[in-house]
């Protein structure tokens, strides 16, 4: 929303605006066998349709893609190995993963898993949306004002 910390579905409100570089996805339900397959196509639709629009549009590309997991309240193992093949997609494609929220039963199956550590580092993983976008934000805001001779991946 418009000068707020709150972050809603673009569809439902028309004057809602998108955040520069990030994609925002809601994933509401439990996350196993009858929808991981489905889940993956959608997550993965989704970030073609944001790199589409926002190649026409010549805004910034994407970098991050943000996976509100509030409402999910648990994974199995077919969610994660599909949250491990998205991981996979977005490494392919360079773009940064944050999970947001995601209870307590789905961080302990994630970290049993190795997904959280191995995969997605903490320090990708955040309490609310916005949080997660205040962050991404500043990353990619101090990215594009670093000069390029201090830039240390700049060889």
């Amino acid at each position: 929303m418009p000068n707020s910390p709150i972050y809603r579905n673009t569809e439902q409100y028309p004057y809602s605006r998108t955040v520069p570089g990030l994609l925002i996805l809601e994933i509401d339900a439990p996350i196993y066998f009858a929808n991981a397959g489905y889940l993956r196509e959608r997550i993965t639709s989704w970030i073609d349709e944001e790199e589409e629009r926002v190649k026409t549009s010549g805004e910034n590309s994407l970098q991050y893609v943000i996976l509100d997991m509030s409402a999910g309240g648990n994974i199995d193992t077919s969610g994660i190995s599909m949250m491990e093949e998205i991981k996979k997609i977005m490494d392919r494609r360079e773009l940064k993963l944050v999970l947001v929220n995601p209870k307590g039963e789905v961080v302990k199956k994630l970290t049993r898993s190795k997904f959280i550590g191995d995969n997605l580092g903490e320090e990708w993983m955040f309490m609310t949306v916005g949080e997660a976008v205040e962050a991404c934000s500043y990353v990619l805001y101090t990215l594009r004002t670093v000069p390029a001779s201090k830039d240390p991946n700049n060889v």
